[in-house]
């Protein structure tokens, strides 16, 4: 017995020895005179070691000899047991602890059996418990429990601020004028002895080409600039008088170089009036810009505008059109126009995000978010240590264990099987999650809503068309993600049903990629809900996807629901069971 306890206290001294100058160590704060402290340690070592030099025990130390007898121990060890025995039957201090030791026994019938089980299992493995208690031993681990427990938080924040931009292109129409100029020409025309008479004559200067007969009377009152375009030249007859009558005439133009031919019979005499028409046509450019930035207009705060392409001529309807700047380009600042971020912290920390509503909505968004999320907190407790495969327990509770739900694991599924769908999609449609668009009617004139979400009765349905009953159970798979609203007018411009356009997607994954990863990361909206865009992604903008942000709890809850285990209390009543038959199997060392 003696020999476990000189053990334990040799252990116990040694361990002390080792912890003081690690926590000596571990208290030294070092300043900023490190050199100068340098010196004087070194300086002081010196002075210790010649000290020690000159150190002389027997003028120090009473009744010193430099051949005590025990150092004949060395050469005759077996000496020292019965030289041992013998101190310890002389020595006073010895006795008494021995005399002490015997009163004990007698006081409190204190009896051990040196042979019992225990004892022995006590003294084989004396070192291994003493090392347990302490944590010393160096092949003992440490057996723990640990259980994650949740804590909600909500927070605020401001959506995030990102520029975007959108382009102006002018456009410039010709607008074409006509102008009409009338020149009127008087001819008379007179033969005394025939009854015919042809003329061909310049109708610029007045000159003759042909006179038939020859002693015909005519006259031409009147005549044409010589600037006239004879592309643009028309003319009729607007008054005539005689007894003759015109067999044909042929008007000033290109063909005829600007001469009238004409033919008058049945009479002596004939007198009209030729109105000749010139007309100019005119060309007035008319500036309109195509303008891409309403959508950007109505929801965001504009920055900057700058030309992209500068001063040039180009020809439109074959005639050339300078202007300053063709095409712009508008820089819009889109976002939150406040600066809060309580949310930071938790995105931080970890914490997965479980909900999000607007707090604040205007006409240009939701200028502030109420977020929600889940943060996990684990606690640990030691139960036990494991020494050379040995449980040593410290409450009897080592094999209780608690099955906690792991949300990375959860994330890391969801974003695995959309990389899979993804691929598959691309594959075989060359865009990932598209869908396809669907809408519902709100009648004003008859109150009928085939949109709502509540209230939807048989006699309501029944109202309803097939899409809008499809719609409605897409919106309770979580399938759905809304495009906006516009409003169908009747003849007169009255509104008479408003209609909601939504993005129909094929499967929760598929929804949650478009809503939180095309519309909240990528900001790519659904167009115009008349026309809503519900195309798929191409592979660029799924590259761009943080998928390690998006809230999967849907689609993680789809899974669930096709999942099918065993029933948990089972499962548990078959644990305790397992549990209590290795307590009965437990050895004495726990």
């Amino acid at each position: 017995m003696l020999n476990i306890y000189y053990k334990i206290i040799n252990c116990i001294v040694i361990t002390i020895i080792l912890i003081a100058p690690s926590a000596f160590s571990a208290n030294a704060h070092f300043d900023s005179n490190f050199q100068q402290g340098m010196k004087t340690a070194t300086s002081l070592h010196t002075k210790a070691f010649d000290t020690m030099k000159q150190f002389r025990p027997n003028e120090v130390i009473k009744n010193y000899t430099e051949n005590p007898k025990e150092i004949n121990y060395q050469n005759k060890p077996e000496t020292m047991k019965p030289d041992g025995v013998t101190a310890r039957q002389n020595d006073p201090t010895a006795k008494a602890i021995a005399d002490g030791i015997d009163e004990r026994k007698k006081q409190f019938n204190y009896v051990i059996d040196p042979n019992s089980q225990e004892l022995q299992h006590i003294k084989q493995n004396a070192d291994q418990i003493y090392d347990v208690i302490t944590g010393q031993f160096s092949d003992c681990t440490k057996k723990t429990n640990c259980k994650v427990t949740y804590l909600t938080h909500i927070c605020e924040e401001s959506p995030p601020v990102s520029l975007k931009y959108c382009k102006k292109k002018l456009v410039v129409d010709m607008v074409p004028h006509q102008e009409d100029t009338h020149y009127k020409l008087n001819v008379h025309v007179y033969n005394k002895k025939r009854k015919y008479a042809g003329v061909v004559v310049n109708t610029i200067n007045g000159q003759l080409s042909v006179l038939d007969p020859h002693d015909t009377e005519f006259t031409l009152s009147g005549r044409l600039p010589s600037n006239l375009d004879c592309n643009s030249l028309q003319g009729k007859v607007i008054a005539e008088q005689g007894d003759a009558k015109i067999d044909y005439i042929y008007f000033p133009s290109c063909a005829t170089s600007f001469q009238l031919n004409f033919h008058v019979s049945g009479g002596h005499t004939k007198n009209f009036q030729v109105d000749i028409t010139s007309t100019k046509i005119s060309y007035e450019p008319k500036d309109q810009w195509q303008d891409d930035c309403a959508g950007l207009a109505a929801s965001c705060i504009f920055k900057e505008e700058r030309c992209i392409d500068m001063q040039a001529t180009h020809v439109i309807q074959n005639i050339p059109v300078t202007r300053d700047c063709w095409e712009k380009e508008a820089t819009y600042q889109c976002g939150g126009t406040s600066n809060v971020h309580e949310c930071e912290s938790y995105r931080d920390q970890g914490c997965e995000q479980i909900g999000s509503n607007c707090k604040n909505l205007e006409d240009g968004g939701c200028t502030l978010y109420q977020q929600t999320f889940r943060c996990p907190i684990k606690e640990c407790s030691d139960v036990g240590m494991i020494c050379n495969g040995e449980t040593y327990c410290l409450d009897g509770n080592c094999v209780k264990q608690q099955k906690q739900a792991d949300p990375d694991f959860q994330r890391a599924v969801s974003a695995l099987s959309a990389m899979h769908d993804a691929a598959k999609d691309f594959t075989n449609f060359n865009s990932i999650f598209a869908g396809k668009k669907k809408t519902c009617d709100k009648f004003v004139a008859n109150f009928l809503d085939c949109c709502a979400d509540k209230g939807w009765g048989k006699d309501h349905i029944a109202s309803c068309s097939q899409e809008e009953k499809d719609l409605q159970v897409d919106k309770k798979n979580l399938l759905t993600t809304y495009a906006g609203e516009y409003c169908k007018k009747d003849f007169v411009g009255k509104c008479i049903e408003h209609r909601k356009a939504y993005c129909v997607f094929p499967s929760r994954l598929a929804q949650i990629i478009q809503q939180q990863g095309r519309k909240d990361q990528l900001h790519i909206d659904f167009g115009d809900p008349e026309d809503a865009n519900c195309r798929g992604l191409t592979r660029e903008e799924f590259a761009q996807l943080d998928l390690g942000k998006m809230d999967f709890k849907n689609f993680y809850a789809d899974i669930s629901q096709k999942t099918h285990v065993k029933d948990s209390a089972e499962l548990n009543k078959r644990m305790i069971t397992k549990i209590e038959s290795l307590e009965r199997e437990k050895k004495p060392n726990g």
